[in-house]
């Protein structure tokens, strides 16, 4: 059966203000040059890619630079979401601010929009009031959430950068979740039935959550995947673990995600 949309989910590439610049012992651009390439190689392109957060390591616009000179040979249209380590202004300035029709930096980075009657809803949980690497949705948020998550409607998906459920590490649990996590999830509820999944990125790695109907999604990181078990005191880079991303097949009544591995990074 062929699939009725595809997108590709990339998430944390983190990439530094030279071509050169390294993460622990990998050079982030490298890798997200050669995920682009592998992109633009599929048989059938997808409908579009979704970077969920961290696309830069240092929110400076030598990054941001560095990044779309790769981003931008991408044959598919390209969405983001703002990350604890991305820049709102920056990313209003180089990215297609069409999209974030208010244009303050701000506010937060969402917005809405469809492909092939599915509807797809990004949501910024980025806030200087909390302590990072956490975040938080404003109250106006979760009403926009509750407006957009009612039980009839086209097929809907959610797009992150934070986790917003608890991840069975004490250390993840603590730091790395959107403080009003079961307030969204109880938000989302309403359209379970047509909510095609949660996708977020922030963890460094592939992780899959399904609670009361609703299915969670962690993408792995375009550089660097963490270790994190839990008796982990924090989570460390994991060299076993090669860079990756994630491709997402619709078909009419499931999900299916592939991983992809990045040789050579």
């Amino acid at each position: 059966m062929q699939p009725i949309l595809t997108f590709v989910h990339l998430s944390d590439s983190h990439v530094g203000p030279t071509r050169d610049f390294e993460l622990y012992g990998r050079r982030p651009l490298d890798c997200l040059h050669r995920a682009v390439d592998m992109i633009n190689a599929f048989p059938q392109p997808p409908d579009f890619v979704i970077h969920t957060g961290d696309l830069v390591h240092d929110q400076s616009a030598d990054s941001y630079r560095v990044a779309l000179e790769v981003l931008n040979r991408l044959d598919a249209p390209l969405y983001m979401v703002n990350g604890n380590h991305d820049s709102r202004a920056l990313m209003h300035q180089y990215l297609d601010v069409a999209l974030h029709p208010s244009g303050d930096p701000d506010l937060p980075l969402d917005y809405a929009f469809e492909v092939r009657g599915e509807r797809f809803l990004v949501v910024d949980a980025y806030s200087a009031e909390v302590r990072q690497p956490s975040g938080i949705l404003r109250a106006e948020q979760l009403e926009r959430v509750r407006a957009e998550a009612q039980p009839d409607g086209p097929p809907l998906t959610v797009f992150m950068h934070y986790p917003s459920l608890k991840m069975a590490s004490p250390w993840l649990d603590e730091r790395m979740l959107i403080g009003n996590g079961e307030a969204l999830h109880a938000a989302l509820l309403p359209a379970r039935d047509r909510l095609r999944g949660v996708f977020f990125g922030h963890l460094h790695r592939s992780v899959q959550i399904l609670r009361d109907g609703i299915t969670y999604c962690c993408a792995p990181s375009t550089t660097v995947q963490y270790a994190w078990r839990l008796w982990d005191d924090k989570p460390e880079a994991d060299p076993d673990f090669p860079p990756a991303y994630s491709a997402v097949y619709y078909l009419p009544d499931q999900v299916v995600v592939h991983q992809y591995t990045i040789p050579g990074a």
